[in-house]
């Protein structure tokens, strides 16, 4: 079956994060025909297309890049998602990282109803964990003071760590008056074409890189943050009232964003 995937990554005012996150598509065991990387630079052009389009040239995997004028990782998203041709999505942040096998693994199980999902773990330390810039090494192994897992259940409403096909997403687009929460919006509402989510046999991991001065990790006022979590919250109750939506689905995704909202008051 001839399956391909397009690998949407946003990226502002990148650092050398974005080559580390690269590398790593590089090192896919998934022939290079059988996906393509989309870039979107959003914000500030220069001095970041400069650095970007020479280092492409660099990989062998087939590459596209977007320069977007507004910033926002919601609209660059949705400008990627018009522009790839793909059957199967996944979305990566520019600082994070996959496993060689994290192509392929869930390939295997993504379907036009099934979505799969990886392991998901969170390191801290600015490291470089890969081996080689050649494809056939494999990553050297995190230390458990490295790393931490995530439990697959709560890491379900973050838009990454999945392979989705094209038809689940149909017209569905981030919403670009969030700057937090886009992710749970975006997965409750194409919920409802989500008949189950697969893990892979063989292990494909997705690397979150806590990086501290990330747009998710920014302090932001409680003000802001309530208006976020209420504007969410509205729009979650408006799927409720629609047809062919798990309601129980859907009222732990308002629960979800209540309790991160309180939690920012501590």
């Amino acid at each position: 079956m001839n399956k391909k995937i397009a690998i949407i990554i946003p990226t502002h005012k990148p650092q050398t994060y974005l080559k580390r996150c690269l590398d790593s598509l590089e090192m896919q065991t998934l022939p290079k025909e059988k996906f393509c990387v989309y870039i979107a630079l959003n914000g500030d052009r220069y001095p970041y297309e400069n650095e970007i389009l020479p280092s492409l040239k660099l990989y062998s995997f087939n590459s596209k890049y977007i320069y977007i004028k507004e910033s926002g990782v919601s609209n660059a998203r949705n400008k990627l998602i018009n522009y790839s041709k793909e059957e199967f999505i996944t979305f990566i942040d520019d600082d994070d990282l996959v496993s060689p096998n994290y192509l392929s693994n869930l390939l295997e199980v993504s379907t036009q109803e099934y979505v799969g999902i990886a392991k998901v773990y969170n390191f801290r330390k600015s490291i470089n964990i890969l081996t080689s810039h050649s494809i056939g090494r494999l990553y050297e192994k995190l230390s458990p003071s490295e790393t931490s897992k995530l439990n697959t259940r709560k890491y379900y409403s973050p838009i990454c760590a999945k392979l989705i096909h094209r038809n689940i997403i149909g017209d569905t687009r981030f919403d670009t008056h969030l700057k937090n929460g886009e992710d749970s919006l975006f997965m409750a509402t194409i919920s409802k074409n989500i008949k189950k989510l697969c893990k892979p046999c063989n292990e494909a991991c997705y690397y979150v890189y806590e990086r501290p001065n990330s747009a998710s990790r920014r302090k932001t006022l409680f003000s802001y943050r309530l208006k976020n979590s209420a504007y969410v919250i509205r729009e979650c109750f408006k799927l409720l009232m629609l047809p062919g939506y798990n309601k129980l689905f859907i009222l732990t995704r308002i629960l979800a964003t209540l309790k991160k909202l309180m939690m920012g008051l501590n």
